[in-house]
């Protein structure tokens, strides 16, 4: 573990070596190949993760009972000095740092390996892989960095890739404008982060997480810890008077970067238009990585925030209402990519509440199972778009398991894992949520738990009507699909719609097997190269659930770092004789073998509804589809609604965004009319006093010349005589 703290440089250094090297010679020599300076520097740096995490896992053995705080700092070069503000390039190792480097790298490097076969035949391919290199190095900067400088360096890179890549078919106006809304919407968030950070250099003059070390004093979330607990006393030293003015408004600048990063109410409204990018992306970016970001940063800085009891009842509120805000809007989507974008802004709404009603542990345990599931879904409905011409309307295609078995089966782990359905990976770390919600706010679980039930219905209703059924498979391209070898094979092996009307469809190419491609000329839909990465995450998605259960392995470990144990320090204190705080929330106590790790109420219930959820979506749309269609006809103005996404978009295109351009124009307007008119009048006064000067003596003859200088001389005598 040691040498790769000592050469942890590498772990952000070899993906940008492999942008570097994709974007600047993948174009004119690696072309097909320009995935591999990918795969190698991702997949070095996911080992040196992973090593790290090892490591760290025997540090925590071998420090005994009682969770002892361990972090480890490594500084490289002072970054920026200005005056007393110093900023050191270098990061800051403790378990937090080792689970989010797994999950980024890990996760990330099979997403860039189903990549290669996504998006194989591309004409900017090299162009995406260089993209990829260059997210993964600011996404692992974000997390191990040990300053709030380090993580808004990584924060902002990942916002310039997320741009990239959602614009990565820039020649379609839709990619564009979802690629400049993302930016732009994440940019409001971000003023708010920058300010917070501002804020926090003012009064405790560092951003530094742990200074010179953990126990040292010397840094940004120790020196608010000092600050709040002398706050609790009512004895407060004059010294701590401005640190704790600032710390009543920081926690709010802070998590409004929070909410624009990670798709919270407001500021949501990018991601769902986010999934113009190419599916990969949206696994990568907008489901495993970048997205959680605003929940890492709240849990590393949880000390700043647990005692303002006004700051965590507004994440865990926003988080329970952007949950079931999103999982309403998921109902009545009929593209598989924009339900499980809506899904994601939705369990991410979870992971708000977990750190919101003090159980940070719970929100990042989400956090991890979450990517499995969900980068799996994404990656599952990319090869659905790939053997549908690029169609990804659920309306248009039916009973897939003939065309797609093995994504049928993996497809349906992810659905069963997000629909937190009894003993999946969803399943334990969601109602770790709910359970701790219980504790803090009945309304807040109320609302997750329809959240819940809402959930497993929407999941499986894609489930049934997309891979259950008759068979409908699209025969023409979708509109702007770039596969044109793919759609040729496809032309080949013909197929559908008519294959069904005439009963002939197990006679048609493209209801065979892709074991049988060759044989009967049908294009392999589910290549290996494609399959191997998702059969992994499935592997995640089954059982990543048991890191924490039936003992809170994850918990505890997590429970060392000092930014969970400081937080729960301050929360046991603020919260001593009102609602007390659970040590097991912030995983600071030990549990005995004879422990369980939960309990087993909240884990029926949410089981019960799991299982109603999917049994409502089995009995309309698949045992009976045509009552879910009279249902939706008859709550017509509730379908609608639900269609049109509470018609947010437009509200913000007329509330805000028609009156800012209104202003731009007026603008406009008065520096091309009054203020040139104005410039433009201050020069015409000496153009016109030249002109009539020309007009009367400058008229280019020399008698005339001689004659006015004449009677110049004439005047001038006269004056000093006279």
């Amino acid at each position: 573990m040691n040498w790769v703290i000592d050469h942890s440089y590498l772990i952000p250094l070899l993906p940008m070596l492999g942008a570097i090297i994709a974007g600047f010679f993948g174009a004119r020599w690696l072309r097909g190949q320009s995935h591999w300076p990918i795969w190698i520097g991702v997949g070095i740096a996911a080992i040196m993760s992973i090593t790290l995490l090892v490591g760290m896992l025997h540090e925590v053995a071998g420090a005994g009972e009682g969770a002892v705080p361990i972090g480890h700092i490594k500084d490289f070069y002072t970054w920026i000095e200005a005056g007393n503000f110093k900023v050191m390039a270098g990061f800051f190792f403790d378990p937090l740092t080792a689970v989010m480097l797994c999950v980024v790298c890990g996760i990330g490097f099979f997403i860039t390996v189903f990549s290669a076969g996504y998006m194989k035949g591309e004409e900017g391919y090299f162009r995406f892989f260089a993209y990829l290199g260059l997210f993964i190095f600011s996404m692992t900067c974000l997390v191990m960095g040990n300053n709030l400088v380090m993580l808004y360096l990584g924060w902002e890179g990942v916002g310039l890739c997320s741009y990239l890549l959602i614009g990565y078919y820039y020649e379609r106006p839709s990619a564009r404008e979802a690629a400049k809304k993302a930016f732009l919407v994440n940019r409001i968030g971000d003023f708010g982060f920058g300010l917070g950070i501002m804020l926090s250099f003012y009064a405790f003059g560092t951003i530094s997480y742990y200074g010179t070390g953990v126990g040292s004093n010397t840094g940004l979330l120790e020196m608010a810890k000092n600050a709040l607990l002398h706050s609790t006393d009512g004895n407060a030293p004059q010294q701590f008077a401005t640190q704790l003015w600032a710390l009543k408004y920081i926690p709010f600048l802070l998590m409004l970067g929070a909410f624009g990063k990670s798709a919270q109410f407001p500021l949501y409204v990018w991601l769902p238009d986010a999934m113009e990018g190419p599916t990969p992306v949206s696994a990568l970016i907008h489901a495993a990585t970048m997205v959680t970001a605003g929940v890492y940063m709240i849990a590393r800085c949880g000390t700043l925030f647990v005692t303002n009891h006004a700051a965590m009842l507004t994440i865990a509120s926003v988080g329970a209402f952007t949950a079931l805000f999103a999982a309403t809007i998921a109902l009545r989507q009929f593209d598989l990519k924009k339900v499980f974008a809506y899904s994601t802004i939705s369990q991410l709404g979870y992971m708000f509440i977990g750190v919101g009603v003090l159980a940070p542990t719970a929100a990042v345990f989400h956090l991890v199972t979450h990517a499995f599931f969900k980068a799996l879904l994404f990656l599952s409905s990319g090869v659905v778009m790939h053997a549908m011409l690029g169609h990804l309307d659920m309306r248009k295609m039916s009973g897939l398991k003939k065309v797609l078995p093995i994504t049928n089966v993996l497809m349906l782990i992810g659905c069963a894992a997000l629909a937190g359905f009894p003993f999946l990976s969803g399943f334990f770390s969601k109602d770790d949520i709910v359970a701790a919600a219980y504790q803090r706010n009945v309304i807040i679980w109320a609302i997750a738990l329809l959240t819940a039930f809402i959930t497993a219905y929407y999941t499986f209703r894609l489930y049934f009507r997309v891979f259950q059924g008759p068979l409908i498979v699209p025969t023409e391209a979708a509109e702007g699909h770039a596969h044109p070898a793919h759609d040729e094979a496809h032309a080949e092996a013909g197929a559908s719609h008519a294959a069904v009307q005439t009963g002939t469809e197990q006679t048609s190419g493209v209801d065979k097997a892709a074991a049988h491609s060759e044989e009967h000329g049908h294009h392999n839909h589910e290549p290996m190269l494609m399959i191997l990465p998702l059969i992994v995450l499935a592997i995640g998605a089954l059982f990543a659930g048991y890191l924490n259960v039936p003992w809170p392995k994850l918990s505890q470990f997590l429970g060392h770092s000092p930014s969970f144990q400081y937080a729960y320090d301050l929360a046991s204190a603020r919260y001593a004789g009102d609602q007390p705080v659970s040590p097991e929330a912030f995983g600071v106590v030990e549990r005995t073998a004879g422990e369980t790790a939960f309990n087993i109420w909240p884990m029926v219930i949410g089981g019960l509804v799991s299982i109603a959820g999917i049994s409502l979506a089995y009995l309309l749309h698949l045992r009976d589809r045509a009552r879910a269609e009279r249902i939706a006809a008859g709550l017509e103005p509730v379908t609608a609604l639900l269609e049109a996404k509470y018609w947010v978009d437009e509200i913000y295109q007329s509330a805000i965004v028609e009156p800012l351009r209104d202003i731009g124009r007026a603008f406009f307007w008065i520096d091309r009319v009054i203020v040139d008119g104005i410039v433009w009048a201050i020069g015409f006064i000496p153009q016109l006093g030249g002109f009539a000067l020309k007009l009367s003596v400058q008229r280019g003859y020399l008698q005339g010349y001689a004659t006015a200088m004449l009677l110049g001389i004439l005047a001038i005598l006269l004056f000093v005589f006279l």
